[in-house]
């Protein structure tokens, strides 16, 4: 999963790709207020995208997420919902995982360990 386009800023650096019929977007350093709003448009812009969205977001190097990180994956993941698509966290540290399970977005999210079947 090579990352096709990716943006460094303030902490934390994006990366955005196809693969196998999915977008694949990563979070790599700390998603948090500075840089929440550059991931916002990453999604953004894959959902717009024609169809049904299929988005992985790979948090493997996500070091640490707070409150304005969360509330760009919920919107995110209300819009695909609306359009009937998919919406996948894949590979969340022990730190993140336990963000999610505390916030109960555990039960919100699919949150897999591997990445979902091609399509």
């Amino acid at each position: 999963m090579g990352a096709a386009g990716g943006a460094q800023r303030d902490g934390a650096s994006f990366g955005v790709a196809e693969h196998e019929g999915w977008t694949v977007v990563t979070v790599e350093g700390e998603l948090d207020l500075a840089t929440a709003g550059t991931l916002d448009e990453h999604l953004s812009k894959a959902i717009g995208a024609e169809g049904r969205p299929r988005i992985v977001v790979d948090v493997t190097r996500m070091t640490f997420c707070d409150s304005s990180g969360l509330n760009v994956l919920i919107r995110a993941s209300k819009r695909i919902a609306a359009t009937q698509g998919r919406f996948v966290l894949v590979r969340p540290t022990e730190r993140v995982r336990n963000v999610l399970r505390v916030t109960g977005l555990e039960r919100v999210f699919d949150i897999r360990d591997e990445p979902p079947e091609p399509v």
